[in-house]
């Protein structure tokens, strides 16, 4: 397919956390009733929530969107792939609508939609047969995300969490320290400093590599 496309959040997310609080302190030890450290808490999965967005290239909380196509040129049978997924179905009805050159919104009968890769096909005028899309302006309605919030991303997220709080205070350049008959401490290094590469938690990279979306 060749042309551009425009992403805009027409509704954005209350919260992009991909944890809740108590979550985090049922994780890091800290007892539900100790609110002193909330706050500093409540940054942290701030952080590791958007970390996780960027590296997987998509946000994971549920939001509207609208998709703006201009001179795609597709090919029969090809589909167009929402930027954000899976779509929101409800009540077995996906939440998406689709016009083309400013017109009406599309008859649910002509396209064809698989929510957990926002795929849509477009069929042909009597909607049996592929067709293709080749609008000069197509514009995608739609809500995608995910409600929950899967459990392995939860999982990576607050294993990421722990490696940026048990970080904090500690020198970076440490990389090993022996007290003779006391303590012997080995780091990884500065493994959660960043959002990249060797700076993501090697569990949590696992647990996010299905989820990372390679395009733009």
């Amino acid at each position: 397919m060749s042309g551009y496309r425009i992403n805009r959040v027409v509704m954005p997310a209350a919260s992009m956390a991909l944890v809740t609080l108590d979550q985090a302190k049922a994780a890091l030890g800290i007892p539900v009733e100790d609110t002193s450290k909330d706050a500093a808490l409540s940054a942290h999965i701030d952080s590791v929530s958007a970390a996780i967005n960027n590296y997987c290239n998509r946000i994971f909380a549920v939001q509207e969107y609208t998709d703006q196509i201009r001179n795609l040129c597709g090919y029969w049978g090809e589909p167009l792939v929402t930027r954000q997924f899976p779509v929101v179905v409800e009540d077995g009805v996906p939440l998406v609508t689709v016009s083309e050159d400013g017109g009406l919104p599309l008859d649910a009968g002509y396209l064809e939609l698989h929510p957990e890769t926002g795929s849509l096909y477009r069929l042909d005028s009597a909607g049996a047969a592929p067709g293709a899309w080749t609008a000069a302006l197509i514009l995608v309605e739609y809500t995608a995300g995910f409600d929950p919030i899967p459990d392995d991303v939860q999982g990576a997220a607050l294993e990421w969490l722990g490696t940026r709080w048990y970080a904090v205070g500690r020198d970076p350049a440490l990389r090993s320290e022996t007290v003779p008959d006391l303590l012997t401490q080995v780091y990884a290094g500065d493994a959660g400093a960043g959002t990249y590469g060797g700076a993501v938690p090697a569990g949590a990279r696992d647990l996010l590599a299905p989820y990372r979306i390679w395009f733009v």
